[in-house]
C-alpha cells in the first residue's frame, strides 16, 4: 500500500504512489519517450465483432503499445519499495544479478510460486539497473535480456496459474518486450533529479538544531 508523507517545506501531504507517478511521467516526457506513442485507438472505435475477430493479431500487437498500465505498475512498485512490509516476499525469492532465478523456479511446484520468483527478480533488475546500481550509467544494456526474460517467464507462469490472460499478465508481457526502454526512463529519472526520493533526505546541522528547538516547544 502507498505510504502517506508530508513535504517538509510546504507541509502538504502526498502519497508515495502519486509522488513516483509524477516523477516517472515527467522523466518520460523529458526523455522523449511519451506514453502510448505507438498506440492507435482506431482499433477500438466502431468495430463490429466480426472485424475484431478477423484482426485479433493486429489488435493484440496494438494493445501492447498501450502504456498507462505499465506507468501505474512502475509507480506502484516504486511506492512499495518504501514500505517495509513489502520486503518479505523479495527476501524469499531474490537472487543476485549474476545468478539465475530459473534454477530456483524449476524446483517450485506451483505456477503461482514460479510467477512470484520471476516477477520479484524482474522487478529487482528493472530498478537496480535503472536507479540503484552505483554503475547505473556505465552498465549500458547489460542484463537487459535477463530482465526481459524474467518478465516473460512471470507473465507465462501467471497465465498458467490463472488459466488465461489478465491485466497483470499483459503488463508483465509489455515489460518483457521493452525492458530496456523502461530502464532508460528510470535512468533519466535518476539523472534529472537528485531528489527522486526527496521524502528521504539529510538534515543539515542547522536544520537539526531548529527541529530540536521546535520539538522541545
Amino acid at each position: 500500500m502507498p505510504v502517506q508523507f508530508s513535504y517538509m517545506d510546504t507541509m502538504e501531504t502526498d502519497t508515495t504512489e502519486s509522488f513516483f507517478s509524477d516523477q516517472f511521467l515527467r522523466a518520460r516526457i523529458s526523455d522523449n519517450k511519451p506514453s502510448n506513442d505507438e498506440y492507435d485507438p482506431i482499433f477500438e472505435e466502431g468495430r463490429n465483432e466480426t472485424w475484431l475477430q478477423s484482426h485479433e493479431k493486429e489488435i493484440k500487437a496494438n494493445n501492447l503499445e498501450y502504456e498507462e498500465d505499465v506507468n501505474q505498475y512502475i509507480s506502484l512498485m516504486l511506492a512499495e519499495m518504501v514500505n517495509p512490509r513489502s520486503t518479505i516476499l523479495a527476501q524469499q525469492y531474490l537472487v543476485g544479478t549474476n545468478s539465475d532465478v530459473g534454477q530456483i523456479a524449476i524446483d517450485l511446484k506451483l505456477q503461482s510460486q514460479k510467477y512470484q520468483a520471476f516477477r520479484v527478480n524482474a522487478d529487482f533488475l528493472l530498478f537496480h539497473l535503472g536507479l540503484f546500481s552505483s554503475d547505473t550509467n556505465i552498465l549500458g544494456e547489460k542484463y537487459f535480456d535477463k530482465g526481459g526474460s524474467y518478465y516473460n517467464a512471470a507473465a507465462c507462469s501467471l497465465r498458467n496459474a490463472r488459466g488465461g490472460r489478465s491485466g497483470l499478465s499483459d503488463v508483465l508481457e509489455k515489460l518483457s518486450l521493452k525492458f530496456g526502454k523502461y530502464v532508460e526512463i528510470l535512468r533519466h529519472m535518476k539523472n534529472q533529479s537528485s531528489n527522486y526520493f526527496s521524502f528521504h533526505f539529510k538534515f543539515s546541522e542547522g536544520e537539526i538544531s531548529l527541529l530540536q528547538k521546535q520539538l522541545s516547544k
